[in-house]
């Protein structure tokens, strides 16, 4: 068998042999398959029998779907069907019309869609799935990320000289580990599963005699394109981390005494990131507008925190404190062994217990360099998420790592981890040393034993806090443990044959972790999938365009768009920052409207017309009427006014007033629009007549038509943010799109009949297809570039 094999260059050599493996590739393709069979287990439901793996359930908190029957399968995924769903659900409806929308109307009185970096929708597998209705998307692309984490680790592993068991033991653990299942439905993920594939064509580029020859090329090629996949993940933090990890791991080569040509090296690497930011400008330039007009840069965060010493016993015993599927959080403090961080996937980096033991034991015998720097990686991020000075403080006054939760670089333990498992399962059915055997699993069993007793001593005094269901609850995961433990000592005392012993080890590893990871994603039925509740089919069925807003997380945001309605709420890390300010009178919420008590006094400028509660409303700073009560109530606001109007009085003054006039409660804004600029062209104030009518009579996210008859000169105001990139014809005339009452457009309309088209045209998005096409290009001229007969 290949586990029993040495190591091509890890068992017997310091540095591994690049020539090619005489193995067959057939048999490293079977191990693949397993790998995908294992994962597809772990999701079998979201991939054969017709369920989502959504957490969309989780709307059973939340009015109109209380019910009280259905509870959530895991209330902790809230940003999933708050945040990600929502938009994949828009971007696939409006792909299914044809349209690729650059610009969303459903939340906030309208954001900018691809500019919103969380919902990835350039990310590789976002874009293939864009067909796929998000309810079935969902469990293909969870597969498909852990898959392609696993066998990109596979393929390293094996470019170190690991067997093939070795590399699909690295490949499960990488892949099931508590970072990626946790953060599964998340964009963490989609940075985390490109680690190993930049590590690899690294690897692939020192051990090529060439720096810039053609194969030499063609790997850098594909380290830009595997980058580039990184920047368009969603997730600036995980990218940082996984970049960081990538840059040490090169640094590490590059300082192997046998390199040549190291400076030419750097500079080449470097210049590989120049195509990746190129192919990924269609999203980050957006992204940076987004940014630059938004509040997150003075929004109230810390990234610090730790997690407690204690959370070592979660690497041993993971639901140890409960799990929001699970129930029972907080046990631990129950036991007396102390608290935990209360977020579940903050704290979580379960690898499983016998990759520990293999990942001790390569430091057993003769260490290799990946050994050294593997270790130094798992300890340096273990000493991150445990806050153990002075390496969070050193991580934090790098320039980029500041901005990232050190508690997360679990991910980066996890990989090493795994990494070391393979290094050590080789090392141990390799090593002859009975004797050595014996004495690294009876020091590991004498740390999980003393773990377990510690666990025993301090829960003993407290054991009658817990209920049966608790015990039993624990009992279970001890019972793992156990299994684990079995596992380990079958695999160095037995006198089973060497393939049978594979078999358990590998079997008792994809049961542990399949176990770990097993309905943490729920998948569930169609039937629980943002059902329609008679108050959504209510709402659904009044005439006109407008805007609904819930009071304290009535119809959560932004399901609303889901179900076909408008919400003036948006939830998300980057909001527009005068839209912020117009509701709140300043900014800097991370989570701006994610809840709201009452209406805002800038209430009339919202197309808001229905107010929906779970409770009744005793009073309102704006007048109400109930027009609906069953499983919410739901209030139509008397002074509603239509999202697109005519007005003919004007006035300029700053910014600073327009604000204080927009947020006094009294504004109308059919009046009077208020702006911070003059207007090009001045608009006497006529006879007096304001007769007018409008009509929008296209409604695109992207191109809005309407249909204006004015009396005498004036403006048509859109009750839709203003941002840069919109343009607007009247008459097939080019007129400036002005920024009126403070967030919203208007412009400026003659007398008689005209044809508005508001069109939004961002030049960010322009200059970043035009830098992707030229980073295809260069990417196309370096792989297809004639081959040089001398090179360096």
């Amino acid at each position: 068998m290949s586990g029993q094999r040495k190591m091509d260059g890890l068992a017997k050599t310091e540095s591994p042999a690049p020539a090619a493996d005489p193995r067959p590739r057939g048999r490293f393709a079977l191990w693949v398959a397993a790998l995908a069979l294992v994962i597809a287990a772990l999701f079998h439901e979201s991939l054969f029998e017709g369920k989502g793996l959504v957490p969309a359930d989780g709307l059973a908190d939340f009015p109109p779907w209380v019910t009280g029957t259905n509870a959530p399968s895991n209330r902790l995924l809230y940003d999933q069907f708050t945040t990600f769903i929502p938009q994949h659900e828009f971007a696939h409806r409006e792909f299914l019309h044809g349209r690729f929308p650059l610009w969303n109307p459903n939340v906030a009185c309208g954001v900018p869609n691809l500019a919103a970096m969380l919902g990835a929708l350039l990310f590789p597998i976002n874009v293939l799935l864009l067909p796929v209705d998000p309810f079935y998307a969902a469990g293909i692309a969870a597969f498909l990320k852990l898959f392609l984490a696993g066998w990109f680790t596979m393929l390293y592993l094996r470019l170190l000289g690991a067997s093939n068991a070795a590399a699909f033991l690295a490949g499960l653990v990488f892949s099931l580990s508590g970072f990626m299942i946790v953060w599964l439905g998340h964009p963490h993920v989609n940075a985390a599963m490109w680690l190993p594939v930049l590590l690899f064509l690294v690897e692939r580029s020192f051990r090529h005699p060439a720096v810039f020859d053609q194969a030499a090329r063609r790997l850098w090629v594909g380290f830009a394109a595997a980058a580039a996949c990184l920047l368009l993940s969603g997730h600036a933090p995980t990218m940082v981390e996984v970049a960081l990890v990538v840059g040490s791991y090169f640094l590490f080569r590059l300082a192997d005494p046998a390199t040549e040509h190291r400076a030419l090296r750097l500079v080449v690497a470097g210049a590989a990131w120049m195509p990746a930011f190129l192919l990924a400008a269609p999203q980050l330039l957006p992204f940076l507008e987004y940014y630059h007009n938004g509040s997150l840069a003075t929004a109230s965060h810390s990234f610090g925190g730790r997690v407690p010493l204690n959370g070592l016993l979660l690497y041993l015993l993971p639901y140890l404190n409960g799990s929001p599927v699970a129930g029972y959080e907080g046990m631990m403090l129950q036991l007396g062994i102390g608290h935990l961080l209360p977020n579940f996937n903050e704290r979580t980096g379960y690898v499983g217990v016998l990759p520990l033991f293999f990942g001790l034991y390569a430091l057993a015998g003769r260490r290799c360099r990946w050994t050294w720097f593997y270790v130094g990686v798992a300890a340096v991020s273990l000493l991150a998420v445990f806050g153990v000075p002075p390496v969070p403080q050193i991580l934090l006054a790098l320039p980029a790592v500041r901005d990232i939760t050190l508690f997360r670089m679990v991910l980066v333990t996890g990989f090493a981890v795994a990494v070391l498992a393979g290094i050590g399962w080789d090392k141990f059915f390799a090593d002859e040393n009975r004797r050595r055997k014996f004495r690294m699993a009876a020091g590991f069993g004498i740390v999980i034993a003393a773990a377990v007793g510690w666990i025993w001593y301090h829960a003993g005094f407290h054991w009658e806090r817990l209920g049966p269901d608790q015990r039993g609850f624990l009992f279970v995961q001890l019972m793992m443990l156990a299994g684990s433990l079995v596992a380990g000592v079958g695999l160095v005392i037995g006198q089973l044959r060497p393939s049978l012993r594979v078999a358990i080890g590998l079997g008792w590893i994809a049961t542990d972790l399949v176990k770990f990871g097993m309905g943490y994603n729920p998948s569930i039925p169609h039937d629980r999938y943002y059902p329609a509740t008679p108050a959504i089919e209510w709402l659904r069925q009044r005439p006109g365009d407008f805007r609904i807003l819930g009071i304290n997380l009535a119809m959560v945001p932004n399901t609303a768009e889901v179900v076909g309605l408008k919400d003036v709420r948006g939830y998300d890390i980057v909001s527009v920052r005068r839209y912020e300010e117009l509701i709140t009178g300043t900014a800097g919420d991370l989570f701006f409207y994610q809840t709201a008590m009452s209406p805002p006094p800038s209430f009339s400028l919202l197309n808001a017309k229905y107010v929906l509660a779970f409770h009744p409303m005793r009073s309102a700073p704006v007048p109400l009427d109930l027009v609906y009560s069953n499983e919410i109530f739901i209030y139509q606001y008397r002074d509603f006014r239509e999202r697109a109007m005519a007005v003919f009085d004007h006035r300029v003054q700053d910014s600073a007033n327009v604000l204080a006039a927009v947020r006094a409660g009294d504004f109308d804004p059919a009046k009077t629009v208020l702006f911070e600029d003059p207007p090009p062209t001045t608009i006497s104030p006529g006879d007096g007549t304001t007769n007018a009518s409008v009509r929008i009579v296209s409604d695109a996210p992207d191109d809005i038509e309407i249909k204006a008859s004015m009396s005498r000169p004036g403006f048509l105001l859109l009750l839709d943010t203003w941002f840069p990139g919109w343009v607007a014809t009247v008459n097939g005339v080019e007129k400036p799109v002005l920024r009126a009452d403070y967030n919203f457009r208007a412009v400026e309309l003659p007398a008689g009949d005209s044809v508005v088209r508001f069109s939004y045209r961002p030049r960010s998005f322009r200059i970043g297809m035009d830098c992707f096409f030229a980073g295809l290009s260069v990417l196309s001229v370096l792989f297809f570039f004639p081959k040089r007969r001398k090179g360096f």
